[in-house]
């Protein structure tokens, strides 16, 4: 019995080393297939490498295509485009910063004297829509581009005014069907404005 056991314990002591041989060897294989990949990828990129560095001096020896009349008119237009559109855009920016500058003032109802009046504030397209309660002579603080408004705009775009129509002279009524050209209106005075905004601070 006793042999028996010597038996049983060399095999328990030779059966790890022999499933250790077999993982090592498994594991030489695999790091060697794995080594033969990474130099085949490599040997990859290295051509690509050349073929990229042949093809960037094929393309600087190639003669540039010779741009013709018409083709470079167009080339100046687009660039006059893009720096008008640039410096359209700067000269709004610097309108929209002038304009919600805050000032404060007395409103008066040319108008309606002694009435309140309900206004819309909207000077640019991404403004927000506001609407404004004003009781005649009293004092408040809105965006300057507002006050302009109020005090009747500009001559480009008048605002808050009684218009009075002003007759062309010497007109003669052809067909008084029409409108435009053959109207009698020569002019519209925009002078009569229905409210104002006095500033307070100066």
């Amino acid at each position: 019995m006793g042999r028996h056991k010597k038996i049983k314990s060399i095999e328990s002591k030779e059966k790890p080393e022999v499933i250790m041989a077999v993982e090592t060897e498994e594991h030489v294989n695999t790091l060697e297939s794995l080594e033969t990949e990474i130099d085949r990828t490599r040997a990859e990129l290295e051509a690509v490498k050349v073929e990229l560095e042949e093809k960037k001096a094929q393309s600087k020896s190639m003669p540039m295509r010779e741009v013709d009349e018409d083709e470079m008119i167009i080339v100046r237009k687009q660039q006059t485009n893009t720096s008008e559109t640039r410096v359209a855009k700067e000269t709004i920016e610097k309108q929209k910063a002038y304009d919600n500058v805050r000032v404060t003032g007395k409103f008066i109802n040319r108008y309606k004297p002694g009435q309140p009046e309900k206004l819309l504030y909207q000077k640019y397209i991404d403004d927000p829509v506001k609407w404004y309660t004003f009781d005649d002579g009293k004092v408040y603080t809105i965006p300057r581009g507002f006050a302009d408004q109020i005090n009747g705009g500009s001559d480009n775009d008048p605002m808050y005014y009684k218009p009075r129509f002003i007759e062309k002279e010497g007109y003669q009524v052809i067909d008084p069907s029409r409108v435009g050209e053959n109207s009698s209106i020569g002019r519209i005075d925009t002078t009569d404005k229905k409210y104002s905004f006095v500033p307070t601070q100066f």
